[in-house]
């Protein structure tokens, strides 16, 4: 059981990651926004999401003029939802947490946050650390006796995802209240 706690905390920090963005969106996309209004990395973020043509290319003709459809009815459109959902890339890590909060023009984390700067270890190499964890355990990897999960390395963990999901919590109010979403001087956050 002490071993299986890090999987269950991580689906619990992934689950937390997914709902947070999915609520803000949904905030997001109740104001009613004009596309052409919000920032370039969340127009960026939803047309990538929403015309996955863009990362590969249609070969065959009609593939390419419903592609070409698909964008100038966009594109004829002065408002549009947010595509609704994020890519956690299944390892909520330091580069993928921070790579979601540029998406939505949110204040990133540094590597050296908090308590979690020397003489502790950084906030990335917890977060690395934490995810290797998670996938020994997940995949039915061994852990070596030196990696054991304590109560100590669970504890440390469950601090460091409250602390996590607290200041994301602070991030998307501080986005809400100072309105990084919006365009601003043709830049973003």
């Amino acid at each position: 059981l002490a071993v299986q706690s890090i999987a269950i905390l991580y689906s619990y920090w992934e689950g937390y990651v997914q709902s947070s963005f999915r609520l803000y969106i949904e905030y997001l996309n109740s104001l009613n926004i004009d596309f052409d209004m919000l920032c370039d990395e969340l127009i960026v973020f939803h047309m990538d999401k929403t015309f996955r043509q863009f990362r590969e290319y249609p070969k065959k003709v009609r593939q390419k003029m419903n592609f070409y459809r698909g964008l100038k009815g966009h594109f004829e459109e002065k408002q549009h939802d947010i595509y609704p959902m994020v890519d956690t890339e299944s390892n909520v890590g330091f580069e993928v947490l921070n790579k979601l909060l540029k998406q939505f023009s949110l204040e990133e984390f540094p590597e050296h946050w908090e308590a979690y700067t020397y003489p502790n270890s950084n906030l990335k190499e917890m977060l690395s650390v934490f995810i290797r964890y998670r996938n020994s355990v997940a995949h039915g990897g061994d852990i070596s006796s030196e990696e054991s999960i304590t109560q100590e390395v669970y504890s440390k963990y469950r601090k460091l995802i409250d602390d996590l999901m607290y200041a994301m919590h602070d991030k998307f109010l501080k986005g809400i209240q100072e309105q990084t979403y919006m365009k601003q001087d043709d830049n973003c956050f």
